[in-house]
């Protein structure tokens, strides 16, 4: 459930808890046990906040009378499919920018590029970014939706899978679909494909950071090196696409760092305790499931 508030008491209720329990936003996120991103969005009212972070935030504050909707979790994907441009509807062309970046490296990683047909005519166009119903939960209807939403002007569409558990975005739009396509990127199977990284990317460091924060947010992991010391972390970026695997182990000495040799065919690490503290200073996780286990 998402509650709907007078225009600006979000914002009030967000500071004001943050205020009165003398908190950092970085504590405070991680006393909510969100991201700080989501947090972002919240107070700058750019999405409903969630009842259960209402109902912690609420407490003695008395932000109840301010309440003007309850709505389902659902409303946002019931408004995209009212709302949305649809399959041909145009798009805004977005600047080449770490957003971008970024967002092309959540498509690399879990995102697919499809074009749906039926027998030699093409139906339906659209790009689908898939995670888990609950670990990547708050990524996908904050952040991915977001990224969507900022730089094309199109409302993505959010389900959850029946038969899994899995949870998509998804944007049906043509033109979309040919925005990534011209870009380098491929529609169908990516390990078939060996879509890599696009060229306008590797030329600058930031786009770079950019692009492996969607890449590890999405096909990364952090854990614990031993079961002995909790303080031991590793960060490890897995990956069926050779292309894609070596690319981005490249982009990680690009960047300074010493990722270990290609495992098992399909996966690198990222060991060395002290890069493991740089990551998350230079790179850092959008993916609020990466930040709880760091």
């Amino acid at each position: 459930m998402r509650i709907k508030l007078e225009k600006g008491k979000q914002r009030k209720l967000i500071e004001t808890h943050k205020d009165n329990n003398k908190l950092t936003w970085k504590s405070m996120a991680k006393k909510l046990s969100v991201s700080e991103p989501a947090l972002k969005e919240w107070r700058l009212e750019n999405c409903l906040i969630p009842k259960e972070i209402f109902d912690l935030l609420n407490k003695n504050h008395g932000f109840d009378q301010f309440v003007m909707k309850v709505r389902d979790d659902k409303w946002g994907q019931s408004k995209g499919g009212k709302n949305s441009t649809g399959n041909t509807g145009k798009i805004k062309i977005p600047k080449k920018s770490e957003k971008l970046a970024e967002l092309v490296g959540i498509i690399l990683g879990d995102g697919n590029i499809h074009a749906f047909s039926k027998g030699k005519k093409v139906r339906a166009y659209s790009i689908r970014i898939a995670g888990h119903a609950k670990n990547d939960r708050d990524y996908l209807t904050n952040h991915v939706f977001r990224l969507f939403k900022d730089l094309f002007d199109v409302q993505p569409r959010i389900y959850k899978s029946k038969r899994s558990k899995a949870m998509y975005v998804n944007v049906y739009n043509k033109a979309l679909v040919d925005y990534f396509l011209e870009m380098g990127l491929k529609k169908g199977n990516k390990i078939t494909s060996q879509v890599t990284i696009p060229k306008w990317i590797l030329k600058d460091k930031k786009l770079i950071i950019a692009c492996i924060r969607g890449l590890i947010d999405t096909d990364g992991s952090i854990y614990r090196m031993s079961r002995k010391d909790a303080n031991l972390k590793r960060i490890s970026f897995k990956n069926y696409n050779q292309a894609l695997l070596k690319q981005a182990r490249n982009c990680f000495i690009e960047l300074g760092f010493h990722p270990s040799k290609i495992i098992c065919g399909n996966y690198f690490t990222l060991s060395r305790q002290e890069e493991i503290k740089r990551y998350i200073s230079m790179i850092e996780f959008n993916n609020s499931k990466h930040i709880n286990r760091f």
